[in-house]
């Protein structure tokens, strides 16, 4: 297990402008890198060639605020819950109309077809469908799945008040950057508080495929990323003695 907050130092060569925090680096051998930016109201920032480097595809969470995001010249507004995903090489720019909270997430280790669109999607299209998915202790909403064809997964998890959650991820690697809600991770011989208001955020990487218990204490929302990515449909059963597995 990795934790970091979002004091961690800021990671130049993301955004041309803005300073990002690296939450997940590629170092972590996790197959996906997060990082975290805030771009100021008035102000227009584009990401850097080559920021998504050594991944395939790029995805972009708007956590907070509103804008417009430009891909490869088409441009889209952005409001909180809402992602664009596209190829690594897309030309990706964001101009704030109110203060941006961009969480960007590279990942996939396979080439994207040439053809691959750009997609923008909101949590408001998935709630009530298939991809709203009641997961043992609060819903996921999945973003992207494999059939999206990104080589990884990324899902808005809410945590249900006073839940205690045994999981572990045998067949994927997973990190959870929260945004809100508070509580603890709990692992082997170690604890972290989830710390989403004096740390900024919270992620915990499970590197190692970790055995641990979600502890949440106040409603909790976080970004969940698998690589290799889930097919969407997967929920948990904490019914056993042992902790719940996709």
């Amino acid at each position: 297990m990795i934790v970091r907050t979002w004091n961690a130092a800021p990671a130049a060569g993301v955004f041309e402008r803005a300073a990002s925090r690296e939450m997940v680096a590629p170092s972590d051998a996790v197959g996906h890198a997060i990082y975290d930016t805030r771009i100021a109201a008035g102000e227009a920032d584009r990401l850097t060639a080559g920021a998504a480097a050594p991944f395939e595809a790029q995805a972009h969470y708007c956590v907070a605020g509103e804008g417009t995001v430009s891909i490869d010249g088409r441009c889209w507004p952005i409001a909180p819950d809402t992602i664009v995903a596209a190829r690594a090489d897309a030309r990706i720019a964001f101009t704030a109309d109110s203060d941006l909270r961009i969480c960007s997430i590279f990942a996939g280790d396979t080439p994207l077809p040439a053809e691959t669109p750009a997609l923008v999607r909101s949590v408001a299209e998935i709630e009530g469908t298939p991809r709203d998915v009641f997961w043992g202790n609060g819903q996921s909403r999945r973003l992207l799945v494999r059939s999206d064809g990104f080589g990884f997964a990324l899902c808005q998890t809410l945590g249900n008040a006073h839940t205690d959650s045994p999981l572990q991820y045998r067949h994927h690697f997973e990190s959870c950057y929260y945004v809100t809600g508070s509580g603890e991770y709990v692992w082997g011989d170690g604890r972290h508080p989830i710390d989403t208001n004096g740390a900024g955020g919270t992620v915990f990487i499970m590197n190692e495929n970790d055995a641990h218990r979600m502890v949440v204490d106040d409603p909790s929302m976080c970004l969940s990323v698998f690589t290799p990515p889930i097919e969407g449909h997967e929920s948990h059963d904490f019914t056993r003695k042992r902790p719940s597995s996709y």
